[in-house]
C-alpha cells in the first residue's frame, strides 16, 4: 500500500527530508540501454534505506553521458516498484507545451497516489533550446507563462489563456492532481537571481549546490528568503516556502576509493556546467555581468572539496560535511546528486548513506531542534 497524499497547505517540517537525484551518466564501459533500467534498481534501493524521493533531470542530446530526457516515462516506473515521492529535477517548461506538461504530470500524480513533488526550470543548454526551436532569450518568460497556464489547469475549472506564447479557449484539463489544491511546486535556480524569481512567485526553490562555495549558497538562499517576503503566488497557486538544496555525493568505504570511483566525473561535469552557465547567462541577457560563478573550480578536484559542500569519501568525510549543511543553511531537504560511478558502487553509496551516514547525522542533529521558520504562509481553498 503507497503512502497517502498530503492534502492542503505544505507546512514547515520539524525534520530534514534526504532524497536522491540522478541523471543517469551512461559511462564509456557501460551499456546505454542497461542504464535506464538501473536507474530505477537504484531507486528501489533509496527506497530500502529509507530516503524520502528520488528524482532525475530532464537532460537532452548528452549522449553517452546522460539517459533521463523522459522524466514523464523513468519517474512512473520508479512510483510503481516503490513508495518513494518522485521529483522531476526538473521539468524544462520552455521545451513543452504547458497543457500536455499539465496532463501528464496530473496523470502521474494520481497514478502514484499524490506522491508527486513537481519542480521546473527553464533549461540552461544553449544547444537543447536550439533543437527545440526556441529563442534562448525566451526561456525565463516562457517557463512563467506555462506555470501560470498549468495552475489554471490543475484548477480543474474551465478557463481561457492570451498570453505572449500560447491562446486558447474554453479548456478543462482531465484528470487534476491528486494533491489538492496541487502538488509541491519548486522552481530549480542556480543564480541568486533565480533563486529570487522562485521567492518572487512564492514557489519553493530547488537550488544546485554543485560549484559553489559556501557563502554562496548563502547568497542564494538568502535571495529567495528575502523575494518571497514581498512576493506574490501565481492566481491559482498556493503559497510554498520550501528549500531543496541539491549535494553532489558519493560515498565509499574509504575517501580514496570514493574518489576514484567518481572523480573523472565530477570534473567532467564542473567543466562543462561552468562553462554552460556564462554562455547561457551571455545568451539571455546579453552579458556576463552580475555572474558570480568563475572558472576558479576548472580541473580543480581538490577545490571543490575542500571549498564547497561537495561530498566525496568515507561515511565519516560524508558525516562531518552534512553537519556543517544543516548548521550553515536553513532548509527543508537534501537531495544527494548521484552519478559517474558503476552501478554496483552507487547501490553501496546508497547504502551507506542509509545505514552508516544518516542515522548518526539525525542523532547529533536532533540535539539541537531546527527553530521554527518566521516566514508567513496561507493556504488556498481546495477545489472540489
Amino acid at each position: 500500500m503507497h503512502r497517502t497524499a498530503p492534502v492542503g497547505d505544505h507546512p514547515r517540517e520539524d525534520q530534514m527530508k534526504y532524497g536522491i537525484i540522478e541523471q543517469g551518466y551512461v559511462r564509456r564501459d557501460a551499456d546505454p540501454f542497461e542504464r535506464v533500467r538501473q536507474l530505477v534498481t537504484e531507486a528501489q534501493q533509496a527506497d530500502k534505506y529509507g530516503f524520502t524521493s528520488f528524482a532525475v533531470s530532464e537532460q537532452h542530446f548528452k549522449f553517452p553521458t546522460n539517459s533521463t530526457g523522459a522524466l514523464d516515462v523513468i519517474l512512473p516506473w520508479v512510483a510503481a516498484t516503490t513508495d518513494l515521492r518522485m521529483l522531476p529535477s526538473a521539468a524544462i517548461l520552455s521545451l513543452h507545451h504547458p497543457l500536455a506538461i499539465a496532463e501528464r504530470w496530473a496523470t502521474i500524480d494520481v497514478l502514484s497516489e499524490g506522491r508527486l513533488d513537481f519542480a521546473v526550470g527553464r533549461g540552461n543548454t544553449p544547444k537543447t533550446a536550439s533543437a527545440f526551436q526556441i529563442p534562448h532569450a525566451e526561456t525565463n518568460a516562457r517557463t512563467m507563462e506555462s506555470l501560470d497556464i498549468i495552475f489554471r489547469a490543475w484548477s480543474g475549472e474551465e478557463f481561457s489563456y492570451k498570453g505572449d506564447f500560447w491562446e486558447f479557449e474554453d479548456i478543462r484539463v482531465h484528470p487534476i492532481p491528486a494533491q489538492r489544491p496541487h502538488p509541491r511546486v519548486s522552481l530549480a535556480a542556480v543564480s541568486p537571481g533565480s533563486a529570487a524569481l522562485a521567492g518572487k512567485h512564492q514557489l519553493g526553490y530547488l537550488g544546485g549546490m554543485h560549484w559553489l562555495r559556501w557563502a554562496q549558497v548563502h547568497d542564494r538562499v538568502n535571495a529567495y528568503n528575502e523575494a518571497w517576503e514581498t512576493g506574490t503566488p501565481f492566481e491559482y497557486a498556493q503559497p510554498l516556502h520550501h528549500i531543496s538544496l541539491q549535494v553532489p555525493t558519493h560515498v565509499a568505504k574509504t575517501d580514496k576509493l570514493a574518489r576514484e570511483q567518481v572523480e573523472f566525473g565530477i570534473v567532467e561535469y564542473a567543466n562543462r556546467a561552468m562553462k554552460q552557465d556564462i554562455l547561457n547567462h551571455q545568451l539571455t541577457y546579453g552579458t556576463d555581468s552580475g555572474m558570480d560563478t568563475t572558472g576558479e573550480f576548472y580541473d580543480n578536484f581538490d577545490g571543490l572539496l575542500d571549498l564547497t559542500s561537495m561530498i566525496v569519501g568515507s561515511p565519516q568525510l560524508a558525516i562531518d560535511k552534512l553537519l556543517r549543511v544543516h548548521e550553515e543553511y536553513d532548509i527543508d531537504e537534501i537531495i544527494f546528486h548521484l552519478d559517474y560511478a558503476k552501478h554496483d558502487e552507487l547501490l553501496e553509496c546508497i547504502r551507506l548513506l542509509g545505514e552508516e551516514v544518516l542515522p548518526v547525522v539525525e542523532k547529533e542533529t536532533a540535539r539541537n531542534p531546527r527553530p521554527a521558520r518566521t516566514l508567513a504562509t496561507s493556504t488556498v481553498a481546495s477545489v472540489s
